[in-house]
Formats: C-alpha cells, structure tokens, sequence
C-alpha cells in the first residue's frame, strides 16, 4: 500500500506537514464535518489526512503507511468509500520555455 523505500522520516515530515495545512484549511472555513470525521478515525490508527479539492467535505486523502487493513474496515464502516493511489513524479516541469524570462529558464535548467 505504501511506496517501498519510504523512511520513517519522511512518514513524519509529511504528517505533520498535512496536520498543518488541514489546521488551516479548517481555520479558513473549508472543512466538513465529514472530514472531521475521517481525520478523527485515521488518527485514531496513527495515520494523517487532509482535505483535497475545493473543499466543503467531497475528497480527503490519508498518508498510508504499512499495515492499514484495519483503518480501511473502519472507513468503510463509517460510510466512506477508499481508493488506493500512489503520490510523486518528476517535480517542477518546464512547459513552456518561451513563455519563462531567461533568468528564471537558467535556474530550472542548471541541474
């Protein structure tokens, strides 16, 4: 379920790195109680979770690490449905290199 390789450290940083920004999500209004309640359950089985979207209760996303089953169940039981995704990519991609000032074109290309 999670992406092998992942550190401890890197659980731990992302966590709380969402903790923070679901604090401030809901400090602006966007919450639901619905993700209040999925927050409140992940937790509950030592897991993080956000809301992503536009916010008003639609989509939430938990950071899974290993041996989740029983977090799933109770998602499950409390009338939400689970999908399995993995998170990553290439990082900053250039589109458009005609569009970018040549300064800027220099820094995203130097590596």
């Amino acid at each position: 379920m999670a992406t092998a390789g992942a550190s401890a450290q890197q659980y731990d940083t992302l966590e709380e790195l969402m903790d923070i920004n679901q604090h401030h999500l809901s400090v602006m209004g966007v919450g639901h109680p619905a993700l209040d309640t999925l927050c409140r359950l992940t937790l509950a089985h030592g897991l993080h979770s956000k809301l992503t979207g536009a916010g008003g209760g639609g989509c939430g996303i938990t950071l899974l690490r290993p041996g989740i089953e029983a977090l799933w169940l109770a998602l499950l039981e409390a009338g939400f449905e689970c999908w399995e995704t993995s998170i990553g990519g290439p990082g900053v991609l250039l589109h458009c290199a005609t569009s970018l000032p040549q300064g800027v074109l220099d820094v995203l290309t130097s590596h």
